[in-house]
């Protein structure tokens, strides 16, 4: 598991230092936009917009109201908190890293929609990963319907996958950026989850 994390660190750690460092790199991020939005035109710009706001919010709040439920019910209340963290502090880590980085926006004419704010790494892609990642972690640890349990995981992976490409899709960031979100994601909750085997569970009665 530190071999795993040091890894994925020494790759975060590379990946942010090309980004802020190597212009060949943004070329490329420019050159993957053209080339996806260019092999999706003939589709609705609806279709990739739907995930900016009302569908990824959707995403946020159903699993967080039905795990918040669950743990309420089996009376596992550390989990209640630490499940209802878990959205909050990725968002704060990529406030912090999105000021330090301060990476501008791929062009305007490239954008879709038009956000505000700096661009690495990708916050919608960051806190997907870190709460779906934590649902994928639940469901191995409490769900005991083999069917619904491969189900969940194979829905939350599309997800975790479908809201960084449709980020790269919109033209909003570029997929360095989303690549950063996974890794940063996994360098969030891969310790977040060694403390809810720590201190989850502890609780029911």
């Amino acid at each position: 598991m530190k071999k795993s994390m040091l890894f994925i660190v020494l790759l975060f750690v590379i990946l942010t230092v090309l980004v802020c460092f190597c212009p060949i790199v943004t070329q490329w991020d420019r050159s993957v936009i053209m080339l996806i939005q260019d092999n999706l035109k003939e589709l609705p710009a609806w279709i990739p917009s739907i995930f900016d706001c009302y569908l990824y919010a959707s995403f946020i709040i159903v699993p967080l109201v039905l795990g918040l439920m669950y743990f309420y019910r089996k009376y596992l209340f550390i989990d209640v908190v630490l499940f209802a963290a878990s959205p909050l502090i990725p968002f704060l880590f990529n406030h912090v890293f999105k000021g330090i980085i301060q990476r501008p926006r791929p062009p305007y004419e490239l954008q879709l929609v038009h956000p505000g704010n700096y661009s690495y790494v990708s916050s919608h892609t960051l806190i997907s990963f870190c709460l779906w990642g934590l649902v994928i972690y639940y469901l191995n640890r409490y769900c005991t319907n083999k069917f619904l349990k491969i189900l969940g995981i194979f829905c939350s992976t599309i997800w975790i996958l479908v809201i960084g490409f449709s980020r790269v899709w919109l033209g909003v960031h570029n997929p360095t950026d989303v690549l950063g979100a996974y890794l940063l994601g996994g360098i969030i909750l891969i310790p977040y989850i060694n403390i809810i085997k720590i201190l989850g569970g502890k609780c029911q009665s």
